[in-house]
Formats: C-alpha cells, sequence, structure tokens
C-alpha cells in the first residue's frame, strides 16, 4: 500500500571494514550522519552496496542497530533482508525490525532462478508474516531473474507492499512497472545517474543508488531540480553524476570504488571484504582525477 511520505532520496549504504576486515561500527555511525546530513531523505542498509552477503547474522543486527541509533529518527531505515526462501528473509526482517528500521527491501532468491509463480509465492509467504512493510527490489544482474510487469502489478495490490525498487536498467521495464503501479506503490528507480530525471518526470516517488553518499548534496540538489521542474539543473547534474559513476563502475568490482571514492572524501569506505579486492594505487589516481574533475575534491587533495 502506498504511502505518501515514502519518497525521495535514499542512499544505498556501503558497510565499512577495518583494516582487519572487522566491522567498523563507529565509522557506519559517522557515515549515516553524513549522509543524513546531505539532506536526504532516507537510507538503505544491508544491500549489495553493503557487501550484506559478507557478514554473519550478529553483524548484521549490528548494522541495523547502527543505521537506527545514527539515525535518530531524523530519516527511515530501509533494511536490506533478502533470502534464498521465505523462512530466511523473514528472519532478517525480524531482526531488522526488533532494531527499529520501518521498512524491509526484499529481493527475488538468487543462486534458484525461480519461475514467476514461484517467485510470487515466495513473496505470499513473506507477506503473509512480515512485520515491516516490504519494498520489493528487482535486481537481475544480482539475482539472475527479473520481475515481469504482471508480477509486480499482482504484489502491488498486497497491503503490506510499499514500493518497489526497480533496478533492472531495462527503462522499457521501469517505465511499464512506474505506469501500471504508480498510484498504489511508491516506485523508486535504481542508477538514478542514468535513468533518475526520466524516471522521476515518468512518475516515480525517488531514487535509491550507490552514488549518493559520494554526490552528497549534489544528488539532493538534483532531486529538487527534477522534481520542481528545473530541467536545465536536473540534466546538468545527472550528466555530472553520470560521468562520475561510470567510472566508478569501470574500476575494481563493485563497491570497491564506492569505498576508495567515499575515502577520498574523508567519509568512512575502508577495505572490502574478500574475495573483492581493493582498488590499486594506479585505480584510487584515477577515480581521484574523476573527483578532482567534477569538484568534489580539490587539487589540492592530490
Amino acid at each position: 500500500m502506498k504511502d505518501d511520505s515514502f519518497r525521495g532520496v535514499y542512499p544505498a549504504l556501503t558497510t565499512p571494514f577495518r583494516p582487519d576486515l572487522s566491522l567498523d561500527v563507529e565509522g557506519y555511525a559517522r557515515l549515516t550522519d553524513a549522509v543524513i546530513r546531505d539532506g536526504v531523505h532516507g537510507i538503505v542498509v544491508n544491500g549489495c552496496t553493503g557487501e550484506s552477503w559478507s557478514l554473519t547474522a550478529e553483524e548484521r543486527k549490528t548494522v541495523f542497530e547502527t543505521a537506527v541509533k545514527a539515525a535518530a529518527g531524523r530519516v527511515p531505515v530501509v533494511a536490506g533482508a533478502s533470502g534464498q526462501s521465505a523462512a530466511e528473509a523473514l528472519a532478517k526482517i525480524r531482526q531488522a525490525a526488533d532494531a527499529g528500521c520501518e521498512i524491509a527491501m526484499v529481493s527475488p532468491p538468487w543462486y534458484v532462478i525461480p519461475g514467476p509463480e514461484e517467485i510470487l509465492e515466495h513473496y505470499r509467504k513473506i507477506l503473509a508474516a512480515t512485520p515491516l512493510p516490504v519494498l520489493l527490489y528487482n535486481i537481475p544482474r544480482r539475482t539472475c531473474v527479473s520481475f515481469d510487469v504482471a508480477t509486480v502489478d499482482r504484489l502491488a495490490d498486497h497491503p503490506k507492499v510499499i514500493g518497489i525498487k526497480e533496478s533492472s536498467k531495462d527503462w522499457g521495464l521501469l517505465s511499464s512497472i512506474i505506469r501500471r503501479t504508480r498510484d498504489r506503490i511508491s516506485v523508486f528507480a535504481g542508477y538514478a545517474s542514468f535513468f533518475g530525471l526520466a524516471a522521476l518526470c515518468e512518475g516515480a516517488v525517488g531514487y535509491i543508488d550507490s552514488g549518493t553518499p559520494v554526490f552528497g548534496a549534489k544528488s539532493v540538489a538534483f532531486h529538487k531540480a527534477a522534481t520542481t521542474g528545473d530541467l536545465e539543473t536536473a540534466r546538468a547534474l545527472q550528466a555530472d553524476m553520470e560521468r562520475m559513476l561510470a567510472a566508478y563502475f569501470g574500476l575494481g568490482t563493485f563497491p570497491a570504488s564506492i569505498k576508495a571514492a567515499l575515502d577520498l572524501l574523508g567519509r568512512p569506505g575502508g577495505p572490502t571484504r574478500d574475495p573483492i579486492r581493493p582498488l590499486d594505487d594506479a585505480q584510487r589516481a584515477s577515480l581521484r582525477k574523476v573527483m578532482m574533475a567534477s569538484g568534489l575534491i580539490e587539487q589540492r587533495a592530490a
């Protein structure tokens, strides 16, 4: 069921680790506070940007609790809570609810490659027992399956479904989902640096992306321009963010470049967990040049 307050810019947070790869709780709190101070409307934790696959159950609990405590009621906290089975997803959702998170983001199971009816049944089991509203999450690059419009249309009628994050990189699918379901659920675009302006004009309520913790207030300014009719400013800001995001995805394995960019900004980034390698010196130098060209860091930082 659509909640008109659930809209705007929701950055997907990385998970800071210490040099020994243990969870950097203090760094996580500082990163959460920093992005909220940028003016975002909510945060997303424990998604693929947050290396959720690498976290133990206890670490995930700590991430949820730390984010909620650091947010301190200023913005909603959306918790990534996907699972191979409905039971696994529900265990994560209950953990998020106990920590004080407001919404659970749930993708279809990965690796299994279920069909449309199996995906529908997976969500029906979750929706029958979830203590939190559910944000559907379409990320076929990670799961190897994609929602079709008909499945989203059917799920949009369930009162526990609050929205969808559509990250297929398929504009036709995103546009169709917006037009078919925007009266019932909140549609958020992924890859905002590529599709943000078009999606917002089509009727999406906002976007969830991994670049915003780096772009900072620039991302929030883009959203404001796009939603207030200042299309010239919105186009220019999106073009700048797209250039940067293209550079990120060309360096290392995601989210190593995002974490390196945060380090360059003086925000908690830290290393990635195995098997993902941090950027090497040459890659960091390339990233630094892109960030200087975009005005995110000054020349003297080189």
